[in-house]
Parts: structure tokens; sequence; C-alpha cells
């Protein structure tokens, strides 16, 4: 085999290795979208759920720092009431296992009184990415939600995210709130990116904090923990 021949097989194999990467991420997009997502844009694509009033929405969004990066400024929860909008508290209430926590949420609603709630999120390293999963275990107004942030490694050292998200209101928010809720979801996912490249280029030493946390919480014994932090 001559070494042309063999450079060329390498790089279809790489070229192979990085769509395979970001397949999971980015097959639901059109080609304009990814390349608007390289832009910077952010994409939103909505999902209309049979018997659900709000549709399960998909955002996507480029952030210009590693995958391990953004997944470790993402899993320091209790910062979450420092830069998510309308977010007036967020705590780590219960450790199940170190990278499983339930975290109790108040967040500012027009309108309606402030809902709190309590969801479990659960962080896993998946390949050279992550993924967050959430679950609502209880809330005053919300009857469900479920969703997850899958973070993958993109062009040039970034990043993107998908955060998916399917929220059930109660009968009285339905109407209401659902034009206030998906803009709500858009301003989180721009609000996660901005923090992570601020810390990035403003706050290093907190960052490196948050990835020896992060490190650590994934290189753990799954083990039951029950205590409170």
């Amino acid at each position: 085999m001559t070494r042309v021949r063999l450079f060329f097989l390498c790089l279809a194999a790489c070229l192979g290795a990085l769509a395979t990467a970001t397949a999971g991420v980015l097959e639901d997009l059109s080609r304009d979208q990814q390349l608007d997502l390289e832009k910077g844009d952010l994409i939103v694509l909505e999902q209309d759920i049979p018997g659900k009033p709000w549709p399960r929405v998909r955002i996507y969004k480029r952030i210009q720092a590693t995958p391990e990066e953004v997944a470790a400024v993402f899993f320091d929860y209790d910062q979450a009431k420092t830069y998510i909008p309308d977010v007036l508290e967020s705590k780590i209430s219960k450790r199940i296992a170190p990278c499983v926590v339930e975290v109790d949420y108040e967040v500012e609603v027009p309108i309606l009184r402030d809902e709190a709630y309590t969801a479990r999120n659960e962080m896993k390293a998946l390949g050279e990415g992550y993924q967050v999963s959430w679950i609502l275990l209880r809330a005053l107004q919300t009857k469900a939600a479920e969703g997850n942030l899958r973070i993958e490694p993109f062009e040039n050292g970034s990043s993107v995210i998908r955060y998916t998200n399917l929220v059930t209101p109660s009968s009285g928010m339905a109407k209401i709130l659902k034009g206030p809720a998906l803009f709500r979801m858009q301003k989180t996912v721009l609000a996660i990116g901005e923090k992570v490249e601020k810390q990035k280029s403003s706050y290093p030493v907190e960052l490196a904090a948050q990835l020896v946390r992060l490190r650590e919480a994934l290189e753990s014994p799954v083990e039951a923990d029950t205590k409170k932090p």
C-alpha cells in the first residue's frame, strides 16, 4: 500500500469518526441549520407530543469551550441561580450518588405565584461528551418534566449542546405561560453558553475547581449516598 493511499485512508477514517461523534447531537438538523449553528446561531426545534399541551423543545448552541468545561459549569448546580434567568434559588438537597443529586429550585413565574420544585439530575460521561438528564420529582404547579443536556465536541475546541425539555404544566399554566416558558428555555441555553465562556475567560481558577469536582464525581464508585450535602 502506497503512503499516499494510506494517508487518504487515515483521513477518511478521521472524518468518519468526527461525523460519528457529532451525529447524536446534529442528526435532527439540516445542513443549513448546521451552518447556522457554526455561525453561533441558536437553533430551536419543537415537536408536538400527543396528549401534551406543550411541545418537546430541542435547542442547539455552539459554545467556545470544551465539553468537559461545559459539563463542569452545569454540574455546579448550586450556582444555577447566579446565571439562569428567573431562577431565584438552586440548592442540592440530597445526594443519591456522586453523579446523581436532587436539586431544589425556585423560579419566578409571571402572573402566577412563583414555582418551587425538586428535580433529580444525573451526570454521565458519554465517550468524548457528557449528558445531564433530569426528571421532576415534585412541584407546586408543574405536573411533570423531563429532559437532558447533551454536550459533544464540535469544531476547533468548541462544543455543541442540545438542550431537550418536555414540560407538562398544570391546567392553569398551560395556555397562559406556554409562550413565556418556551422563550425562557431559549434564554436558559444562551445563559449556559455565556456563563461557560465567561468562566473560561475571566474566572479560570473557579473553573479549574469545577473541573476537579466533576472529575472526582465521575471517577467515584457508584454507591448510594442519601446524606444531605
